[in-house]
């Protein structure tokens, strides 16, 4: 039975248990993802439930492939690596679940195009770069091409599992999700 004590440090413990539970740095762009998607596609006219179910289903398949194909270990450390992590192959690996999402509601609607379908579509462009940003204010960053090169590009070097930088984006992505449920 796991029992938590609210002593000082009371959202960094809960930040704590939460990466047991899902690696604390991906938990972080399910949520800013979740919220950037939900905000985007209500305002294209989805519904807030709608949306709400979508991002998050698009947000975690997207996020994962990202980190999935994108990590490689080398000598015990894990890295990223130019496969996922620049800014247009993310959109690449970032509209995957999209597709498969839009052609569900296809299928769904007699392989009609339905204005959902084109929403989450469009609003899957930007999960890839929404990982980047996020990845962006890490120790390591993303790579970027110089003198035909790829190359580490880092705005904060944060650590990876920072509390206070992880929480940030995901009270960020929590009042994405808020807008999108006001603008509803």
């Amino acid at each position: 039975m796991l029992i938590l004590n609210w002593n000082e440090g009371d959202a960094f413990s809960l930040l704590g248990v939460l990466s047991g539970v899902v690696g604390l740095k991906l938990l972080t762009h399910y949520v800013f993802s979740t919220g950037l998607l939900a905000l985007v596609a209500v305002s294209m006219g989805a519904a807030f439930p709608s949306a709400l179910f979508i991002s998050l289903v698009t947000s975690v398949m997207g996020n994962s492939i990202i980190d999935g194909l994108g990590h490689e270990e080398r000598r015990g450390y894990v890295r990223r690596t130019p496969l996922t992590h620049t800014v247009p192959r993310s959109i690449a690996w970032g509209i995957v679940p999209g597709i498969v999402i839009s052609l569900l509601l296809a299928y769904g609607s007699q392989w009609r195009v339905t204005p959902l379908a084109v929403i989450v579509l469009l609003t899957n462009l930007l999960l890839g770069p929404s990982h980047m940003f996020l990845d962006a204010f890490t120790e390591r960053g993303i790579y970027v091409r110089r003198r035909g090169r790829w190359v580490r590009f880092a705005i904060a070097h944060a650590s990876y599992s920072n509390p206070l930088a992880n929480g940030a984006a995901m009270i960020m992505g929590l009042l994405m999700l808020f807008a999108a449920f006001s603008i509803h």
